[in-house]
């Protein structure tokens, strides 16, 4: 991982987890979410649900299947853009530096061909589509608010269920 990338603290990292609870909110990813916890190790602070991992259905016709690999690698991707987005936007008060962003297009490109296949012309498609629209999402003053408290409550609790984080975000579908 880029040192850019690397959690500088505490705080850091509760604005980073809340960047990815988010997403998976307005991605509509929360029956994936089973938990979160600030005192995981990087790269484990939220938990996900076994359904995430696993798309081994012999029911499921291939293309029902490579659209769910698909959607879980936008989810992926959606948490890895929402986390830096939410650190740098709303905990730091600026945009992406473009370092940053070739930095996060490197990693979305590298997991699009590993778990999808998928070439540069349309791992960039969808890094770009995810891009603008956090870039919208993280531009409301509504979301800072919603997204200072989160991190707040996240480093008080320590932890949540994925119902907690839900209630917590509830206010993310009402904007």
């Amino acid at each position: 991982m880029s040192s850019s990338l690397k959690y500088t603290d505490e705080k850091d990292k509760s604005y980073g987890l809340t960047g990815m609870a988010i997403s998976m909110i307005v991605l509509d990813g929360e029956e994936y979410l089973s938990g979160m916890s600030i005192d995981a190790p990087v790269g484990e602070g939220v938990e996900l649900s076994q359904d995430f991992y696993f798309i081994g259905n012999p029911r499921l016709s291939a293309k029902i299947a490579w659209n769910e690999i698909l959607k879980h690698f936008q989810l992926s991707a959606g948490m890895v853009i929402s986390n830096v987005m939410c650190r740098s936007y709303v905990q730091h008060r600026r945009k992406l530096s473009s370092e940053l962003v070739a930095i996060l297009k490197d990693l979305v490109r590298a997991e699009a061909k590993e778990n999808c296949s998928l070439d540069e012309d349309e791992s960039d498609m969808i890094f770009e589509k995810s891009l603008n629209y956090f870039d919208r999402i993280f531009s409301y003053a509504r979301v800072h608010e919603i997204a200072h408290e989160f991190a707040s409550a996240i480093v008080k609790q320590r932890s949540m269920s994925a119902q907690e984080i839900i209630e917590q975000l509830r206010q993310l579908s009402m904007l």
